[in-house]
């Protein structure tokens, strides 16, 4: 049933359109924001997730829909660079937000994503 649920997450993310973006990062201090900051960009059909863990911190990434649905899911431990390229060309006419969740500090920042057809 999980590899069922993973299937269909994975079919749903590949089946998208035209995606605008917008980052909003949230619990951020502009301060200190700059260098530890993810750099997310949509273009076309593609969600480019970049950040720098120099602090060696767990790093989730992932998709939920509109109903907060988890489609997509992976942890980076200790990795020093992450980056992830997520297609929605394939996606069904939605909401979309992709998180870059970092443990150290609890930070969470998002990219929220309209799938139009």
């Amino acid at each position: 049933m999980k590899k069922t649920w993973i299937n269909i997450a994975a079919a749903i993310i590949l089946m998208a359109g035209t995606a605008e973006a917008k980052t909003t990062p949230v619990n951020s201090n502009p301060e200190t924001e700059k260098a530890t900051t993810p750099y997310m960009r949509a273009e076309g059909e593609r969600v480019f997730v970049n950040y720098l863990n120099l602090e060696g911190s767990s790093v989730v990434v992932k998709v939920v829909d509109a109903e907060n649905r988890i489609l997509y899911f992976e942890r980076f431990s200790s990795t020093p660079v992450v980056e992830k390229a997520i297609n929605f060309s394939k996606a069904v006419k939605g909401v979309y937000k992709v998180e870059v969740l970092v443990s150290d500090g609890d930070r969470t920042y998002s990219e929220s994503l309209k799938v139009v057809r």
